[in-house]
């Protein structure tokens, strides 16, 4: 055999090579956004109240509020920090400015040290879970991450 059809071998092995991982990396990557579409689908109340449970909240299962808002087209001030809050939890609400959300709030029966004005605020557009916090709603209140440290690993990835 010549060495030009060797080197042509070589090359189209090389070709395909490339091109089954280019196909198992896309597939991964697919296979990893349906999985995260399953894990932060939130349509109905009971699959927020089992995602809320999923992360360790005991909360009443009939939400306090439900309101439709706009997310705002620029961030400033606290809805900068809270926008930042969301990126290091994974969500990215910047894909969202200028849309409607919806923003439900739970009340949380287990936060230690606090048995009441703790609540769970999670942000759904399009029946997915964009984003969301646990506050204590007082004049000396605080807001954290809504999504355990596992789930949060999990959106980093992704």
């Amino acid at each position: 055999m010549s060495n030009s059809k060797k080197g042509n071998k070589a090359i189209l092995f090389l070709v395909l090579a490339i091109i089954l991982v280019l196909a198992a990396f896309f597939w991964s990557k697919a296979q990893a956004e349906n999985k995260a579409d399953e894990m932060f689908t939130m349509a109905t109340n009971s699959e927020r109240v089992a995602f809320l449970n999923e992360q360790g909240w005991i909360v009443k299962p009939d939400p306090i509020s439900k309101e439709e808002v706009t997310v705002p087209s620029v961030y400033e001030g606290i809805y900068a920090d809270y926008a930042q809050l969301q990126k290091e939890q994974g969500f990215d609400l910047e894909k969202y400015q200028g849309s409607k959300v919806t923003i439900i709030k739970y009340q949380v029966l287990n936060y230690p040290d606090y048995p009441e004005n703790v609540t769970a605020t999670m942000m759904i557009c399009d029946n997915r879970l964009i984003g969301g916090d646990i506050s204590l709603e007082t004049e000396d209140g605080f807001t954290e991450p809504l999504i355990s440290e596992t789930a949060q690993t999990f959106l980093v990835q992704q």
